[in-house]
């Protein structure tokens, strides 16, 4: 990136709000878009400036970040009546922190190479609102080598790891790897919390017991933290929420919540089916969380 150029941002939801306020703590110059404009106002407050559309947004930044939940939402704000290519725009740089399928993210890139002349990078992360808080992120690009480091400097700013994965694609496909390694954690840890309680032992020493060996990860780390600290963790909701389906007890606040974990279990298993690759271990992962989805809308105790 050249020194003055401006970043913006849409889509600041959990992650791409704290993600953008890294951002502006760097210094840059930071113009914002969400379609519900009162999570602008943090960021509003903090320094950056609001845009009207994604369309305003493009015409006014250099680099474009996109944090967003789905690709239609990818779709409309690239492509819409409002949506970045609508106007005349400055932007010569996209990077989507989104989770999508890898191909979506080869035929965006080239859709909007093709049709305004802007360069695009997939950069998904890996780390929770806490990561991007702490500015700790994981994030797996895709794309080419010179667009990545002229965005470096402002992913760095919310990640302290930045891997480049290969060509355009190669980012979501790895975080769909992440995603299996994941959810198949989340899965375990919530077994070994039925196994343990059911034998009796204090479940709660689980985290201290196996810290340092083979079997602690930072999913175990941030499910003990979360559990201490009794604030709201999407890990710790996951994993308590299935250990409390293994011993027949339904959580009617799961139902419909599981909506982003749902769609990444999708696209790892489309991924699977694509390439013939096995995938034995999350497609059984995926019937689970799927029982866990759409379970009673009414909570109680059930013989199973």
């Amino acid at each position: 990136m050249t020194q003055g150029d401006i970043i913006g941002f849409i889509g600041l939801g959990d992650m791409g709000a704290p993600m953008a306020e890294r951002i502006v703590a760097a210094g840059f110059d930071l113009v914002v878009w969400n379609r519900t404009a009162t999570k602008m106002q943090p960021l509003l407050r903090a320094g950056a400036k609001a845009a009207k559309s994604p369309a305003e947004l493009g015409a006014r930044a250099d680099i474009i970040c996109t944090c967003v939940d789905s690709l239609a939402a990818m779709e409309t704000i690239l492509f819409g009546p409002q949506g970045i290519v609508a106007g005349t725009p400055r932007t010569t740089l996209v990077m989507d922190h989104s989770t999508l399928p890898p191909l979506a993210a080869q035929t965006l890139g080239q859709r909007l190479r093709d049709v305004a002349g802007i360069g695009f990078i997939d950069v998904p992360v890996s780390g929770g609102a806490i990561g991007a808080r702490a500015g700790t992120l994981a994030a797996m690009a895709g794309g080419e080598a010179d667009l990545l480091e002229r965005a470096r400097p402002v992913i760095a700013s919310f990640s302290n790891h930045i891997t480049h994965m290969g060509s355009l694609g190669a980012g979501q496909a790895t975080k769909a790897c992440n995603q299996i390694l994941n959810f198949g954690n989340m899965a375990a840890l919530a077994e070994a919390v039925t196994l343990g309680k059911r034998f009796g032992i204090n479940t709660g020493k689980l985290p201290e017991a196996i810290s340092g060996g083979f079997a602690d990860s930072n999913i175990i780390r941030e499910f003990d933290r979360s559990t201490k600290a009794q604030d709201f963790s999407p890990i710790r909701f996951l994993v308590e929420a299935l250990a409390q389906y293994y011993e027949g007890i339904y959580d009617p606040a799961c139902r419909g919540r599981l909506d982003t974990l749902m769609k990444d279990l999708s696209i790892v298993l489309d991924m699977g089916r694509a390439t013939d690759s096995p995938l034995p271990l999350i497609t059984h992962f995926q019937h689970v969380f799927q029982l866990l989805h759409h379970q009673p809308e009414k909570s109680g105790n059930t013989n199973n």
